[in-house]
């Protein structure tokens, strides 16, 4: 898994492959994002532990577009060199570069999302600028959870 570490918010992200899943999503389509991560997480091979962590992760970052990004946003789910890739874009934007590397207050009811993202995935990758907002996870094969 990724250590944690402060984002470079300024990444800059390339394109997700041409031949990838893209879904449109709202409140009310997030199983349909989900089912669809499951399926590419277990054509790629990932073991159904870490089927469910990519799942787990995908889905908390669509409820963050759905949240905080303008209700609506887009992922893009692939595979390619040995590993299962989500990509969640919306309207929102991040300012603190620290976002996700910190220990949630278990007091506060939000600000779970990225930090849940972080602790599951081998890679968070985050693009976020006026135009909006790109969240990259990486899951491998063969890395352990």
């Amino acid at each position: 898994m990724q250590a944690t570490r402060p984002n470079d918010l300024g990444a800059s992200l390339p394109l997700p492959p041409l031949r990838a899943s893209r879904i449109e999503f709202g409140l009310d389509d997030l199983h349909d994002l989900r089912a669809q991560v499951a399926a590419t997480a277990t054509a790629v091979g990932l073991t159904p532990p870490r089927v469910s962590d990519l799942v787990v992760a995908a889905s908390e970052l669509a409820a963050n577009s759905v949240l905080h990004g303008g209700g609506r946003g887009l992922a893009t789910i692939w595979g390619g060199d040995a590993a299962a890739f989500v990509e969640v874009a919306d309207a929102g934007r991040i300012t603190d570069p620290e976002v996700g590397t910190r220990r949630p207050d278990p007091a506060v009811e939000h600000g779970r999302g990225l930090y849940i993202a972080n602790q599951l995935c081998d890679e968070v990758t985050i693009e976020s600028g006026e135009s909006g907002t790109r969240v990259r996870l990486r899951v491998g094969v063969a890395e352990a959870a």
